[in-house]
């Protein structure tokens, strides 16, 4: 398969936040992308909102996210993936540009994992809190956060992909058969939500949550609550990652951009040089499809992917209202 990449560059007016919505095959009809872009709209006025009354970046991320785990038509929150036991395990991060301060958590059955992941990193020393233990500290903290119960059309979809395994159920995973494994990659929802915010003070913050990939065995956990991998921050960059999260995790694909960024003096150059590391992964050959959104300290938005759309927007002070797309311009 021929991967080819994808790059945009947008100048942002601070405070501004983007979100992405998932990269991946976005083919719908105009109802159902009248429906993504509405999300997707939904999630940057909530964030601006608390730009422009003054609110932090973290804050921004962590509502904007929140709003895309609630909207139920990303692989996120009440969204999300079942794994192939059939039921939810998801993942979330954040991190605040100018502490490098992160929080995450993998594998719970909450329906906004990315506020018990801001609760990781405000209220624990830890950075990564999972499966029982996340969900018992959610508890002990009071933070009544809802239990995540997948809808009739992940249902449906779970039983559809497992009717489809050979192997009396046995999921690809399980056997060393990468075409078959590819495949159901393929299949499923790139719906990975995520977001990046500068906020009047120049202070950056990036957040991710996902539901993972479909069928995925349980414990599986992906790139999306590794600092580095699926999102990362510091006081010069914020990003946002989504796509094959082994293949993200193994290059550390958020964190990689932010160094080679630094080395090359060019963001754009080091998404490129980065994204082709990604592609030349032995074991990811001709998949290691991947999305990002990058954020700079003086504003520079950068949207890239390697598959054939990318569910995004931005907005900033300069503008009336929001941009979104799904795939390219």
């Amino acid at each position: 398969m021929v991967i080819t990449m994808y790059i945009e560059r947008f100048v942002l007016r601070k405070p501004g936040i983007a979100v992405h919505g998932g990269a991946g095959e976005w083919s719908l009809d105009s109802e159902g992308e009248k429906r993504v872009s509405k999300r997707l709209r939904e999630a940057l006025e909530a964030g601006f909102s608390i730009l422009v009354g003054g609110g932090s970046a973290i804050d921004a991320v962590t509502e904007a996210v929140s709003v895309l785990e609630d909207s139920g038509i990303f692989n996120a929150g009440s969204g999300s993936a079942l794994n192939s036991a059939g039921y939810g395990e998801l993942d979330a991060g954040v991190m605040y540009g100018p502490t490098m301060f992160s929080g995450a958590v993998a594998a719970v059955r909450v329906k906004n994992p990315v506020r018990l992941a801001r609760a990781v990193m405000e209220r624990t020393s830890h950075v990564i809190l999972c499966c029982d233990g996340a969900e018992t500290f959610a508890k002990v903290l009071g933070l009544g956060l809802e239990a995540f119960k997948p809808g009739e059309e992940q249902v449906r979809r779970y039983r559809d992909l497992i009717s489809r395994i050979d192997g009396e159920g046995i999921p690809p995973y399980v056997r060393a058969n990468r075409e078959i494994m590819k495949r159901i990659l393929e299949t499923g929802i790139h719906g990975t939500v995520g977001a990046v915010a500068i906020d009047s003070e120049g202070r950056l913050a990036a957040a991710t949550s996902t539901g993972g990939i479909w069928l995925k065995l349980p414990g599986r956990v992906g790139d999306t609550p590794i600092p580095g991998a699926g999102f990362y921050a510091d006081r010069e960059i914020a990003c946002s990652a989504t796509g094959v999260g082994e293949a993200i995790m193994t290059l550390s694909l958020c964190r990689s951009i932010a160094l080679v960024s630094r080395f090359m003096g060019s963001v754009s150059s080091a998404i490129t040089y980065s994204f082709e590391e990604l592609e030349n992964l032995p074991r990811f050959k001709g998949y290691a499809h991947a999305g990002v959104i990058v954020l700079t300290k003086n504003s520079d938005l950068y949207m890239a992917f390697n598959t054939k759309g990318m569910a995004r927007g931005y907005i900033s002070t300069d503008q009336g209202s929001p941009f979104t797309a799904l795939n390219k311009l």
